[in-house]
């Protein structure tokens, strides 16, 4: 059955010219039935007329479901305006006569225990009586009854920043009980109505409690309702989500909430019980900002900067950081009255004094100075990019307005044509970019020493200049492209940078940390997202912080609290291709792994396990399986036997069986241990490996030079020394565990160095291979990384 949105159209154009942004539940029904989703039968009895048998003819059964129609109440059920009463004339006149009488006294109430209205106006029970329109009669359901899972929730909601997303997922009144104890992707899954397509909709619903038990197979019962059914109903809203769009044209209103709570199933199909519904014509205007002036941010050839001191300030540490790095004085100017240079770079007394228009322009002055300057720079049109470093801006009391000046005189400038630069920060820690030769970061090198060694493709997007900082450091023989502290995004924003830098052939892994999105951005930065991860060896990985519900505004319908904003986010960004991690440690283990892992091939999900300690072949194994999961590699008798010969001499065969995980045990040397390793990676069956020698025992060479020991990690026999050998010959994914404190970092950093992705607990290092694998394999589906 076709969709018919010129249906909808008008029903919304109606509630509107009534000024009602809400549907009132048969106009809900009327919809459903516009988009080819079925409700129960009913009719509707307006206020103060009795129901007659010619009414009651039309709805079947011995039962019927009598609900209160009101603008005002959506939660029905808690006031009172909802009765189940046996089909009969003088009964249902009745049960309406008390309901107009006892629903608006219990609705006052039950609003009083919600706690204080925001800009309400608190009415009293005649007025709430006023706006009852009637009640609707529906059919009383009777639908197939399987305990969890025979109820379910349908919604829409737009976010604000994601535009409208699709929640599926367990209903009835128990769902907001059930949604927080059920593991993220069990209880519900949301989708982007822009992003997601109808054939990608079953893999999206598959892992949910409820599909398992009434679409497929229950104890051999047959299914209650097919996965067509689920997949049209969840497609329908996602066509209805996407034309009535705040980023769309199509028409002129707006889903702010749709809500089906909940479906049952009668006879193999899905029945819509309860529904609401709420609108707006709030479209979301969208800011072309000329991105492609990213070029002058990342590769200036000339670079102005003001607020330097003669004495070491941010200005001046921003100075030397620059041509530190290499960047020509000659092409750095500096705005300083009075002075004809500064580290025999030239001074000029003002910005229009600038020799030249420059390609970025720094501009360090405090936040109250800003506003000023931006409109010198503009007016005299002398930059095509800035970074604004000024800290505070937009997030102390009094520079909210300033800032709000500052993009209407950039959107008013390019409107008018005039030469307007782009904008990074502000309140941001500054830009690195290798390729130009440049560090406008104000923290000097003998703080934060900068990293060195491996030229890894990554680009660091980080709303938070110190997180950027903090994971460089923790990966300092990782070297970036570029590193880009995003500060406030008053004008550029992560998305603009990935498109941008998307078709960047050298920029392979992007690191993003986001706290927040301006309106519409989450969606655009989705759409960068899944351009990036398309094409073969590039990957996202996002840490989302700004996770908790604090501050989440009140709604209506269920789909809001149980599709929140972090788990909207984590949805959206997971199916466009991005890894979105849980932790710091795997934001930092992830970068790593894509990093020293990138020229491995991604085959399956088969993995050998080898320690030589019995309690990390326990936890290894015990860390396979999540949400996404790794098997037990079966070795062939050929590699079987390869491994029995290297024990044998020193009677570690004997000790026990070979099988996987492999415990060589204590007793086995370097040359046993990563012997042992070669052929477990040299095994067919095998995918990918983690290989966890525990430092401790004497029999392998795991310490850096010393006047106590004679042992040398760089020995070219010992244990990270072939390990980085067998690392280097064999192209599948392995990493490895190096689980002991301080004295063996010189080991770790040694293996890390050489390109080698090493752990320090044996679980971590599983559950990156885990997500490292499953990543890689998805991504390959969809035609890129992996």
């Amino acid at each position: 059955m076709k969709i018919d949105l010129s249906r909808v159209s008008r029903i919304l154009g109606f509630a509107a010219k009534e000024g009602r942004f809400s549907l009132l539940e048969p106009e809900v029904y009327q919809l459903l039935r516009a988009i080819g989703i079925q409700p129960p039968r009913y009719i509707f009895i307006k206020k103060g007329r009795r129901i007659g048998r010619r009414d009651l003819d039309k709805v079947r059964g011995d039962w019927v479901v009598l609900k209160i129609v009101s603008p005002l109440i959506a939660h029905k059920s808690d006031v009172g305006g909802v009765r189940i009463v046996k089909k009969g004339i003088a009964g249902i006149n009745r049960a309406m006569q008390e309901m107009t009488a006892v629903v608006p006294g219990k609705f006052l109430s039950w609003e009083r225990r919600q706690g204080p209205s925001r800009n309400k106006k608190s009415l009293s029970p005649d007025e709430i009586e006023l706006q009852i329109r009637g009640f609707l009669i529906c059919e009383k359901v009777d639908f197939e009854k399987a305990g969890l899972g025979e109820e379910m929730l349908l919604g829409v909601r737009n976010s604000r920043e994601f535009g409208p997303v699709v929640t599926m997922g367990i209903g009835g009144v128990d769902v907001e009980y059930l949604s927080p104890k059920l593991k993220p992707g069990r209880a519900s899954a949301s989708a982007s109505a822009h992003l997601l397509q109808k054939n990608d909709v079953r893999s999206l619903l598959a892992p949910l409690v409820f599909y398992g038990k009434m679409a497929a197979e229950f104890r051999g019962r047959a299914p209650l309702v097919s996965q067509a059914e689920l997949i049209n109903a969840f497609d329908r809203f996602r066509r209805l989500a996407a034309h009535f769009s705040p980023v769309s044209a199509q028409s002129p209103f707006v889903i702010e909430e749709a809500e089906v709570n909940p479906f049952v199933v009668r006879r193999g199909k899905l029945v819509p019980l309860d529904g609401l519904f709420r609108f707006s014509p709030d479209h979301l205007e969208e800011k072309n900002r000329p991105f492609e002036n990213i070029r002058r941010i990342l590769h200036p050839e000339t670079i102005g900067i003001i607020g330097v001191s003669e004495k070491m300030n941010i200005g001046h540490v921003i100075l030397n950081n620059i041509l530190k790095n290499g960047f020509p004085r000659e092409n750095v100017f500096v705005v300083k009255p009075g002075l004809r240079e500064i580290e025999g770079c030239l001074c000029v007394p003002s910005v229009s004094q600038l020799p030249r228009t420059v390609d970025l322009f720094v501009l360090t002055l405090a936040a109250e100075q800003t506003y000023e300057m931006m409109k010198e720079l503009v007016a005299a049109e002398k930059a095509h990019s800035v970074i604004l470093i000024a800290g505070g801006l937009g997030e102390k009391k009094g520079t909210r307005e300033l800032e709000a000046e500052i993009k209407t005189l950039l959107e008013t400038n390019r409107n008018q044509g005039r030469l307007t630069p782009v904008v990074n920060g502000a309140n941001c820690l500054g830009i690195y970019s290798r390729p130009a030769h440049y560090d406008t970061t104000f923290i000097p090198e003998h703080k934060f020493p900068r990293p060195s060694g491996r030229e890894a493709g990554v680009v660091y997007l980080s709303q938070s200049g110190a997180f950027m900082l903090s994971r460089m450091s923790n990966l300092p023989h990782v070297v970036p492209i570029y590193a880009v502290s995003l500060g406030n995004q008053i004008d550029l924003t992560a998305s603009d940078y990935l498109r941008y830098l998307k078709d960047d052939e050298e920029a392979r892994t992007f690191a993003l940390y986001i706290e927040g999105f301006h309106p519409g951005d989450g969606l655009a930065l989705a759409k960068a997202i899944s351009e990036v991860t398309r094409q073969e060896g590039k990957a996202v990985v996002v840490y989302k912080a700004g996770r908790t519900p604090e501050g989440r505004a009140a709604t209506t319908s269920h789909t809001a609290s149980v599709a929140g904003d972090f788990e909207i986010a984590r949805a959206v960004l997971g199916a466009a291709g991005a890894t979105v991690v849980e932790t710091i440690a795997d934001f930092t283990g992830f970068i790593k792994g894509l990093v020293f892992l990138a020229e491995k091939k991604v085959r399956g999900t088969r993995v050998g396990l080898i320690s030589n300690a019995g309690f990390e072949c326990v936890i290894m194994a015990d860390n396979l399986k999540n949400d996404s999961d790794l098997t037990l590699a079966r070795l062939s008798p050929g590699t079987v036997g390869r491994i029995r010969s290297i024990l044998a001499p020193l009677g570690i065969d004997r000790l026990q069986d070979i099988r996987n995980p492999i415990d060589i045990t204590p007793v086995g040397d370097d040359a046993v241990f990563c012997d042992c390793a070669r052929a477990l990676l040299k095994d067919d069956g095998v995918d990918c490996a983690v290989v966890s020698p525990v430092p401790m025992t004497p029999a392998m060479q795991t310490l850096a030079p010393s006047v106590s020991s004679s042992e040398s990690i760089f020995d070219p026999r010992s244990t990270p020394t072939r390990l980085i050998d067998i690392f280097r010959k064999t192209d599948k994914p392995f990493v490895v565990n190096v689980d002991g404190g301080a004295a063996y970092d010189p080991m770790v950093d040694y293996l890390e160095r050489e390109g080698v992705p090493t752990f320090r607990r044996c679980d971590d290092a599983v559950r990156f291979l885990r997500e490292f694998i499953n990543h890689g394999l998805k991504n390959k589906k969809r035609g890129g990384w992996g």
